[in-house]
């Protein structure tokens, strides 16, 4: 990337961003990939909001960046002998940022809010091994287990803790109030979100006395606010080519690590022709991923090929995959009888989506499929997939794949807090029940998520893209910033990150 003159470069910023920055080691201004849609946890599920909430709010416990568990809200835990409860003891002298004390009161309303069905909770499938929480003092909770869940200590480090006196406000999404190291100040939509330090915070004060989220959509742009000086640091897409560059650049930082995750074109089962296993399987075979990998993502990132990473001890390299084939996705929809197929791609303004959604277009249309591509706003698209089943196909990304109980229950159970496809299996649902209740890494759970990708690979009710790689840019001023292999959680430390003047 050339470097322009930094005076000139600033001006255009403004210009492209609508504001002017004020730059000082009090402040620290991190770019976003998207705006947040909302910062109730009760109810969200998109990374980009996570990153925020996780600077305002916290959970009982969170995932180190080797993924093992770091105490936050519970200091402790400890399951009982027959694994039918956990006793979490919960860390006393924590305020909210309203001056209340945070209770075990706390805790319960939290969680009992997740498992009223009432309730419009995200994925709520995740808690429903919870049974009853009880609070046995102030500082010491009980989470009574209605069967064996091996996974559930990584769902309850999923959820942070709402007060109870204002978890019933309608705005608590908008104006959330949390015990984190950082106090929700304001935030204009499209433009920043702005926090101010607890100098309470439990952990110790944060180390700048002000944090601005601003949402910066093109890639090139970000990436020069940031090599200017107008940002701070960003998480997630860089400009690709630029990556040796930047590893070169002593005023840069990056850091690449192993992604949780991975980029997926999603087929509305109910949909007259997708609803046919065959036309799910010829579309499939019209992504070319190595390009897609090469070109679009500029070798950051793997080829998709299911739900679990390679890496994973759970991988089935057996399973299904459906490699770049013209000729054979015109033979599939030949056998379905299909002529003169239509369809709608949904996607959000996320720069690589349409690109990546363009590609299949481009594709389908040499064998006589219409794509229209639908780009929208990213609370819009979200909001989509949450409110309607106003879509054929769509094209988006799943974060957080801390165990395959997560990258495969929510997205493809009947239950599944997250299944936007309609899709459902029996055979896959027993799986993916089973495997919740075996010892996690058994021979038995192995087995068995080998099995569910086996059922779910050939239905192909998703045509994977690419598993993710985590890249990170900051400047070389800011210290004790970490990439984290879960995006939602990169800034839950962010009160340790110091930035030199």
């Amino acid at each position: 990337m050339k470097k322009f003159a930094a005076p000139l470069v600033t001006l255009l910023l403004a210009v492209l961003l609508g504001t002017s920055f004020a730059q000082d080691g009090k402040t620290l201004v991190i770019g976003t990939v998207a705006e947040a849609s909302d910062l109730d946890p009760r109810i969200t599920y998109d990374v980009y909001s996570y990153q925020r909430m996780y600077a305002i709010m916290e959970p009982l416990l969170v995932f180190d960046t080797d993924l093992s568990y770091k105490p936050r809200l519970a200091t402790s835990w400890e399951y009982a002998a027959d694994g039918s409860s956990i006793t979490f003891d919960l860390r006393e002298g924590v305020s909210f940022h309203h001056g209340r004390t945070f209770t075990a009161e706390d805790v319960k309303y939290t969680f009992d809010w997740m498992l009223n069905p009432d309730n419009p909770a995200a994925n709520p499938a995740l808690y429903e091994d919870i049974e009853e929480v009880v609070i046995l003092d102030p500082y010491t909770v009980r989470f009574d287990l209605s069967g064996d869940n091996s996974f559930i200590l990584n769902s309850i480090a999923r959820l942070h803790i709402v007060p109870a006196d204002l978890g019933e406000n309608e705005d608590f999404g908008s104006n959330p109030v949390g015990t984190g190291p950082f106090i929700f100040d304001s935030w204009s939509r499209d433009d920043r979100m702005v926090l101010l330090a607890n100098a309470e915070y439990w952990g110790g004060a944060p180390k700048v006395e002000r944090v601005e989220f601003r949402p910066i959509i093109e890639d090139a742009t970000r990436l020069i606010a940031l090599e200017v000086g107008e940002l701070d640091l960003y998480y997630g897409q860089p400009v690709r080519s630029e990556l040796d560059a930047l590893e070169a650049d002593d005023d840069i930082v990056v850091q690449r690590v192993n992604g949780l995750g991975h980029q997926y074109v999603a087929m509305n089962t109910e949909h007259p022709a997708l609803g046919d296993v065959r036309v799910r399987q010829a579309i499939s075979h019209l992504l070319p991923r190595e390009a897609i990998v090469e070109r679009i993502l500029d070798g950051v990132g793997t080829v998709g090929t299911g739900p679990i990473s390679p890496d994973a001890a759970f991988f089935n390299p057996d399973a299904p995959t459906y490699p770049y084939d013209p000729e054979r996705a015109a033979e599939l929809l030949a056998e379905a009888g299909i002529e003169n197929l239509s369809l709608r791609l949904h996607t959000n303004e996320n720069p690589i989506r349409p690109q990546m959604a363009e590609v299949l277009q481009f594709e389908a249309a040499q064998i006589g499929v219409e794509i229209e591509v639908i780009v929208e706003e990213f609370g819009a698209f979200i909001d989509r997939l949450l409110g309607s089943t106003d879509y054929d196909l769509y094209l988006i990304g799943w974060s957080g794949n801390v165990d395959p109980n997560y990258a495969m229950y929510e997205l493809f159970h009947s239950n599944g807090g997250s299944n936007f496809t309609a899709y459902g299996n029996p055979e896959l649902d027993v799986l993916l029940d089973e495997g919740r209740r075996l010892a996690p890494n058994s021979p038995e759970s192995i087995a068995t998520y080998k099995e569910a990708q086996m059922v779910l690979m050939n239905d192909a009710p998703f045509a994977f893209i690419n598993h993710s790689e985590e890249v990170a840019l900051n400047r070389a001023e800011i210290l004790n910033w970490e990439a984290h292999p879960y995006s939602s959680a990169t800034f839950q430390d962010l009160h340790l990150v110091e930035k030199l003047d």
